[in-house]
């Protein structure tokens, strides 16, 4: 017990000497680090949440430093329009910050030091923002942007026709590559494209090597790209031309559409 008390006290100062001025939640984070060796535990990130958690001002202003440039990314990449970015960040900040009417911690008290606080604000920013934000008042999808932009002045009328075609050819044979893809790499794939965790936070979450957890992801991915071009070339009645606007529409989608589709 002596040797835990001297751990958690020398784990308590680091904490304290990353975010001077901030003294609140001391008795919870000292509860948490105590059950663990602190090894696996983000200690600094865990003392930040612990002082908000217990209402702690410098811990707060500290938060907005620290994670508020994520939620602004998390905001943006929603589809907010400018109007509505400033309102969905407060929300994101009072669901984390504000205890709750109905009684009850707020949120951040649940965040348990397993991974950054940084990736664990992006996904409790994600999905509040997109329960929040009204589908109809989006601004136009980040895929049209995208495809608009292939469809470039270079291209010949009969090329940039049939990109517009693979619009919704696209669509359909990504589904279907997705669907076929096994429950390990539609895992990986959630948690590193929308959850916004790390190669070193999956490693800690799948219990293996970070070089693992790459190749895990690489492959998913290679393995998402290589079916939807089968399902595409299976559908279309393509030419050699044709085909290599198809890959190049692939590739400049691949991450856009994981994120529209496992959100």
């Amino acid at each position: 017990m002596a040797a835990v008390a001297s751990h958690v006290d020398k784990l308590l100062a680091q904490a304290r000497a990353r975010w001077p001025g901030i003294t609140g939640g001391a008795e919870r984070f000292a509860e948490l680090a105590s059950e663990d060796d602190g090894a696996r535990l983000e200690t600094d990130d865990l003392y930040l949440a612990c002082a908000c958690a217990a209402g702690d001002a410098a811990a707060i202003a500290a938060f907005d430093r620290h994670c508020g440039p994520a939620i602004e990314r998390v905001v943006v990449s929603v589809g907010a329009t400018a109007a509505q970015r400033a309102d969905l960040v407060q929300a994101v900040r009072e669901r984390l910050l504000v205890a709750p009417a109905s009684g009850g911690p707020p949120r951040i008290a649940t965040y348990s030091g397993r991974g950054s606080l940084i990736s664990w604000t992006r996904v409790v920013a994600t999905r509040v923002a997109t329960d929040q934000l009204p589908k109809a008042r989006r601004e136009p999808a980040a895929e049209d942007d995208e495809i608009e932009r292939l469809i470039a002045s270079d291209d010949d009328p009969e090329i940039g026709y049939l990109k517009r075609l693979y619009r919704h050819e696209f669509k359909l044979a990504f589904e279907a590559a997705l669907a076929a893809l096994s429950d390990r790499d539609r895992l990986v794939l959630r948690q590193h494209t929308l959850d916004g965790l790390g190669l070193d936070e999956l490693a800690k979450i799948h219990a293996v090597h970070r070089a693992t957890a790459a190749r895990w992801i690489e492959k998913a991915r290679e393995a998402l790209q290589h079916a939807t071009q089968q399902q595409l070339v299976e559908r279309l009645q393509l030419s050699g031309r044709e085909l290599a606007s198809v890959i190049r529409l692939i590739r400049s989608q691949l991450d856009v559409s994981l994120h529209r589709l496992l959100r």
